[in-house]
């Protein structure tokens, strides 16, 4: 980096939503079902915004929003698990995306070492308890540690421009 470049003052904040947004929807992500208990208490969401962050010690992370039900359960629970879907769920992963109060009545599921929620036939499974937790904005960004993990057959599910598709797609 030059001098010029290091002093150079940085530009004032001011990215449109819908800007960022539009951005943002042009990034590729694998599809996860973020499921998680507390007490009797199951949920599940559709994530995208899930990360690793370490293989020694094995460490991931997941961005929740504030609002969603499934931030109280974690946040009390302290666990979670990331069930990566494969291409052939993206009815789950639509499922999963509507909202809070999700049962998972009809959805092929055990628990897991957590006691969250594994779902037959994804791309892979990791079940985390959690390390740290950061608040920044309107999300909290979780850290967890991987306490199982399992790769499955299938091949994984990804999201693009607001959509569903295949690796084979992209």
């Amino acid at each position: 980096m030059s001098a010029a470049m290091a002093t150079r003052p940085l530009p004032a904040p001011g990215v449109d939503a819908a800007d960022f947004k539009a951005a943002m929807r042009r990034l590729a992500s694998g599809v996860a079902v973020v499921t998680s208990r507390h007490g009797g208490v199951v949920n599940g969401m559709t994530a995208t915004a899930v990360c690793s962050v370490s293989a020694e010690p094995p460490l991931v992370l997941v961005v929740v929003n504030r609002e969603s039900a499934s931030h109280g359960v974690i946040t009390r629970g302290e666990r979670f698990a990331l069930n990566f879907l494969a291409e052939d769920q993206a009815p789950l992963a639509s499922y999963f995306a509507g909202g809070s109060g999700k049962t998972f009545d009809g959805v092929a599921a055990r628990p897991g070492v957590t006691g969250c929620a594994l779902i037959a036939g994804g791309a892979a499974q990791l079940e985390c308890v959690v390390e740290t937790a950061y608040d920044q904005a309107t999300h909290t960004i979780f850290v967890g540690k991987v306490v199982n993990a399992a790769a499955g057959e299938g091949r994984p599910l990804v999201y693009s421009e607001g959509s569903f598709c295949t690796v084979r797609e992209l």
